[in-house]
């Protein structure tokens, strides 16, 4: 099964998709100390200061006791477990950024992108095509991602571009899903499917 959930910053949706991953893992395979866990979770921010350093700590300790192995990946989403585990990629939004704010990761042909268009169409593209196989993995994935297009305000090119391909990852996502919710102030919204939990 595949699963967006999505929120507002705080909505409780990090929580929410914890309980989904745990209502959907295979049963009877050990956690730890056995060749397969059953849950993994993907944790995609990047750690360059220490505030970053204390917010993945904290979320170590929230998880703490809930049976994932965590794997850092704060580059491209490459290698990831296909044997069956239920996976929650946390945050589709801090992997967009990731990517597109990485000057290693600069389209090859960067004058032919200069328009903000063009560059958001390019990595929206790029990112379809790196979340295609994940969508197909053997097991559960959870894909979690921020709301971030709704206030209304105007910001650099640089920040439109990024909520502009944000957005279509997302209702990408949404489409591609088996089931979609989003989460407001802790309360799930079901926007497709049906989940187990």
């Amino acid at each position: 099964m595949t699963v967006f959930i999505t929120g507002g910053s705080g909505s409780g949706k990090s929580a929410f998709a914890e309980r989904v991953a745990q209502s959907l893992a295979p049963s009877g395979a050990p956690a730890h100390g056995g060749a397969f866990c059953p849950l993994v979770y993907v944790a995609t921010m990047p750690v360059a200061s220490p505030e970053d350093k204390a917010k993945v700590e904290r979320h170590h300790t929230l998880r703490a006791g809930k049976g994932f192995v965590t794997l850092d990946k704060p580059g491209k989403l490459k290698d990831l477990p296909d044997g069956g585990q239920t996976m929650l990629i946390e945050c589709i939004s801090t992997h967009v950024a990731n990517l597109m704010f990485n000057p290693e990761n600069a389209p090859a042909d960067a004058a032919a992108l200069e328009q903000a268009a063009h560059y958001a169409n390019f990595w929206t593209e790029t990112l379809k095509e790196e979340l295609k196989p994940i969508l197909h993995r053997e097991g559960n994935t959870i894909f979690v991602s921020a709301e971030i297009a709704s206030d209304g305000a105007i910001y650099s090119p640089e920040t439109e571009a990024y909520r502009s391909v944000l957005t279509a990852i997302n209702r990408y996502l949404v489409d591609n899903c088996d089931a979609a919710v989003e989460v407001v102030c802790g309360i799930p919204v079901r926007i497709k499917g049906e989940l187990p939990c």
